[in-house]
């Protein structure tokens, strides 16, 4: 390690230090290094600071501190090392990843590994853990760190696939609301400021359309094309790829934005990088249904048997039938004209939404996610979350449709003064409750004893009723009085009371629970489940194969895992709360929170998952469930949450 390297981590450590007492282990994570690289720096750092001053104490159980002993000393040592400031070197893991991906994209040379770790004022096995990090991004993009012995290290790839990368990293990690106010960044908002003028204007000439996140996006992916064109980095485009491109429509609206950009800042953009331009725009642009019946999209006969391909999947899966809704057809049909465009180049359209969605359309997410293996077979390609979170929310739209369907209440009405009266009584229901109802059924008190009670909601009866029966019963007089009307009204469309207790019970409700790993988790929920419930040999492999196909930790502390497809009798749920939290996958979990639903084609779980997610969202449920631990708070704030569901 250099003189200078050995200053700026001193410096580094010492500024992150006070006389509170912090653990190694949050010190090292401040630093970005491993808690027994920051023990030994310590007492490196102690050997030079007992000649200026001060000395770091080290404690057990309180952690590491900083004592001041002669402050005139000490502040002269530390003015005394490099001017560099400390922000100015990447501190954290995460920071010396997106440093590194920067670095070697624009690196035009091959860079040893000895001059990344100077720069970057880390030892060799920190560089070559945060290097394999570096590797699998790129990876994603196609691009390859290679390694030459003698020469270094070099990122080796098509422009294309670098800029798609340089892009990303924008995107992800700058705000250009709260760009730093100085020259460089005042130059770099007026660039972007003038490319979205002159995108606006062609897109209002050509009546185009894009979501506020893809224009965003595309602005970032021409700053990126000027200033790669500019160093003398073109991109090229093979002739079949031209020869398709100058087919589109939107090659004649990319040729007009370059005319554009090479007046606004005097730059040559050769054909392919109008090519460039144009796959972008047909990537990000929304179709929509408008454009259809002009016939500017055409929906080829392979699109239409994909989207029959997804809603089997779903229905394979899920026992949801969707395959008659029209308007999802469509609506994925046109999503998949650009999407087929991105799967082509490798392109990703940016959610910002994901999380939510995820999250408060938790079914409509998992339908998306069957479907989209379907896709992944197709182009043969991994589908990205965000890619699956745009089509979950055409599912989410498709599930309220079916289930405004489901939701009218089918009702039997009892009478004992003969059939005649029952029959006006179904007139009355009708009259005034239709937007309620769906099938109405009549019988006599006595034959109530051989009513099949499955698809029946409701008894509206006229006199008591002898026999045990599974479903509400409403009491009233031979006809229905205007002053009645209001009672029966709320009585057809009252909410689900009590709707969650039976998808829970108290003994698989697990806590002062302790494990490390996910898989040790699961493991030991399954085995409680098999206590309680027949479940299928496969019930674990099943969970797994979801939990491959995308993450199920949502935020929040909470991760919600269940099998790939509905495999079980009945619908349950079971819960575990870990003593101390563990990572998932990327994120910290305590709470997890297992479902599994019954494979059953006629049930409606959508007031269950509404419910679900409406405790899972909320930091102040879920901090509840994990300090108190209790089945009975569990119920409690269910219905709480009932209560104020329509």
């Amino acid at each position: 390690m250099s003189d200078n390297m050995k200053e700026e981590r001193v410096k580094l450590i010492l500024e992150s230090l006070s006389e509170n007492y912090i653990s190694s282990n949050v010190l090292a994570s401040q630093i970005g290094v491993s808690s027994k690289t920051i023990r030994n720096e310590i007492k490196e750092i102690n050997s030079i600071l007992k000649h200026h001053g001060a000395i770091i104490q080290t404690k057990p159980k309180k952690g590491i501190a900083l004592n001041i002993i002669d402050k005139i000393k000490y502040t002269k040592f530390t003015n005394s090392l490099s001017t560099k400031q400390p922000q100015d070197i990447p501190a954290t893991f995460e920071q010396r990843v997106q440093y590194l991906i920067e670095y070697l994209l624009n690196a035009q040379q091959w860079t040893k590994i000895e001059y990344l770790a100077d720069k970057l004022f880390v030892s060799r096995s920190i560089l070559s853990q945060t290097l394999k990090e570096v590797r699998k991004r790129l990876k994603v993009y196609n691009i390859e760190l290679v390694s030459k012995p003698g020469y270094g290290l070099k990122a080796i790839g098509s422009e294309f696939d670098f800029r798609v990368c340089m892009t990303n990293i924008i995107v992800d990690n700058v705000d250009n609301q709260t760009l730093p106010d100085n020259k460089c960044e005042n130059d770099k908002r007026e660039i972007l400021k003038k490319i979205s003028q002159i995108l606006n204007k062609n897109f209002e000439f050509f009546e185009y359309h894009m979501s506020d996140v893809s224009f965003h996006n595309l602005i970032i992916h021409i700053y990126v094309a000027l200033c790669r064109i500019e160093e003398g980095q073109e991109t090229y485009l093979s002739n079949e790829q031209m020869n398709q491109v100058h087919e589109w429509k939107e090659y004649k609206m990319a040729r007009l934005i370059v005319e554009g950009l090479s007046e606004e800042f005097n730059v040559d953009f050769p054909d392919d990088e109008i090519g460039y331009i144009a796959i972008h725009l047909a990537a990000k642009r929304i179709v929509s249904i408008d454009e259809t019946e002009n016939g500017n999209v055409i929906i080829n006969g392979e699109v239409y048997e994909i989207v029959s391909h997804m809603l089997r999947a779903v229905y394979d899966s899920y026992h949801i039938d969707l395959m008659d809704d029209l308007e999802l057809r469509m609506m994925l049909a046109l999503h998949l004209v650009p999407f087929g465009v991105r799967m082509a180049y490798d392109l990703v359209l940016h959610n910002p939404l994901l999380v939510d969605i995820k999250t408060k359309y938790t079914m409509a997410y998992n339908l998306a996610v069957v479907a989209s293996e379907e896709l992944r077979k197709h182009y043969n390609k991994e589908i990205k979350e965000d890619e699956i979170g745009y089509f979950a929310l055409h599912f989410n739209l498709a599930l309220e449709r079916k289930n405004r369907k489901q939701d009218k209440k089918n009702i039997l009405i009892v009478c004992g003064t003969g059939r005649g009266t029952a029959q006006l009584l179904m007139y009355q229901f009708k009259d005034n409750f239709g937007k309620y109802l769906n099938q109405i059924y009549t019988s006599n008190a006595l034959g109530i004893k051989n009513v099949d009670f499955t698809d029946i909601d409701y008894v509206i009866t006229t006199v008591p009723i002898a026999y045990s029966v599974p479903v509400p019963i409403l009491e009233i007089k031979s006809f229905v009085e205007d002053r009645d009307v209001k009672t029966i009204k709320r009585f057809l469309s009252q909410g689900h009371s009590r709707t969650m207790e039976k998808y829970f019970r108290k003994d698989l409700f697990l806590t002062n629970v302790e494990f490390e790993t996910k898989e040790e988790v699961l493991q030991y929920m399954v085995k409680k489940i098999e206590s309680v419930y027949d479940i299928p040999s496969d019930f674990y492999d099943a969970i797994f194969h979801r939990e491959r196909q995308a993450g199920t930790e949502f935020g929040n502390l909470v991760a919600i895992p269940h099998p790939y497809k509905a495999m079980t009798k009945e619908t349950f749920v079971c819960i575990c709360i870990l003593n101390k939290p563990i990572i998932w996958d990327k994120k910290k979990v305590q709470l997890i929170y297992l479902m599994s639903m019954e494979d059953n084609s006629n049930r409606n779980l959508m007031t269950f998952y509404k419910i679900t997610s409406k405790l899972l969202v909320n930091p102040k449920y879920v901090n509840e469930l994990i300090q108190n631990k209790r089945f009975e708070v569990l119920l409690s704030l269910f219905g709480e949450i009932e209560s104020t569901l329509e």
